[in-house]
């Protein structure tokens, strides 16, 4: 429970990310071209969510940046291709 309570503070701003982000994706449902540039808003925003979070931790490696990274794009192209499905 006190690994949880630490963290919470870090967690709670990348769920506001998301949730933001979300928002903004409906919010903006009539323009894919702006839901684009949201999606790569969280994505990016997301990436350097994990670099803060792991360099704080003192835990940054080249392969925990690569991964967030990885993520990123994978989310960014299963959105991108749902939102441009049809």
């Amino acid at each position: 429970m006190k690994h949880i309570v630490k963290h919470l503070p870090h967690y709670l701003s990348l769920l506001g990310i998301f949730v933001v982000g979300f928002l903004g994706f409906l919010i903006f449902s009539y323009d894919k071209g702006f839901q684009i540039a949201i999606l790569a808003s969280i994505a990016i925003s997301y990436v350097a969510w994990g670099i803060i979070h792991h360099h704080i931790h003192k835990d940054l490696y080249l392969a925990v940046v690569i991964e967030y990274i990885a993520v990123a794009i994978l989310g960014f192209v299963i959105v991108f291709s749902i939102v441009f499905q049809g």
